[in-house]
């Protein structure tokens, strides 16, 4: 297997139902150059929404695996949006082969979830709206819009990402949040809105378990 690729960031995401506001699509595509992609994850139904296991699909195969190293911390970033902001690390292992268990889940503690994003990768260049000393800071910031579906539900997200050096992580994500949701930002984000998505996948799958056909059959 290939060494992993490592990454350490700092994010924020929003979780609502439905399909995305036509006000938040229109607000990313203005934003600049954007990509738009769907894919299918399959996620292991977590237990603490400060770990995350996936297997993740779309343009090549990978098991990724992230674990909470700080937060959620309440942030303002524009009048009308608050947000819990986590600092996450991941690890991404790819694959050679396609794992069985996008067809053969014995346990049932898998979760496809399939996702349409809108992404915009932000740098002064394509973005002037961002502050041009980001760019100095060795780190990456994107800003997604995304229609999840899950189970019966389908749920729109927005979330903010910085990645790179963990000394630098905090003042690029506080410029560029302060930059794209300022006042012309079309929507209010609140923070009971505000979760990543382990926290997410669990409020789904709080009444679920895994398959009695895996369990120790109880003499009890």
């Amino acid at each position: 297997m290939e060494q992993p690729t490592e990454t350490n960031s700092l994010e924020v995401r929003w979780f609502d139902s439905g399909s995305p506001p036509q006000e938040l699509v229109e607000w990313i595509t203005d934003l600049g150059p954007v990509d738009t992609t769907t894919r299918m994850d399959l996620y292991c139904a977590p237990v603490d929404p400060a770990s995350n296991l996936k297997l993740r699909g779309g343009d090549g195969e990978y098991v990724e695996l992230k674990r909470r190293l700080g937060g959620p911390d309440r942030y303002e970033f524009g009048p009308d949006v608050t947000g819990s902001v986590e600092q996450w690390y991941k690890w991404s292992f790819p694959l050679d082969h396609t794992p069985s268990l996008w067809t053969d889940d014995p346990t049932g503690l898998w979760l496809p979830v399939e996702k349409t994003r809108t992404l915009a990768v932000l740098d002064s260049t394509d973005h002037p709206s961002v502050d041009d000393g980001v760019s100095d800071l060795s780190v990456t910031t994107h800003v997604e819009v995304t229609e999840v579906r899950a189970l019966s539900e389908t749920a729109w997200t927005c979330g903010l990402e910085a990645a790179g050096p963990p000394e630098h992580l905090e003042d690029a994500l506080s410029a560029v949040g302060s930059a794209v949701f300022g006042d012309a930002f079309p929507i209010g984000l609140s923070a009971k809105q505000s979760v990543g998505y382990a926290g997410w996948i669990q409020g789904l799958t709080a009444d679920s378990g895994p398959s009695e056909a895996v369990l120790v059959p109880s003499n009890r």
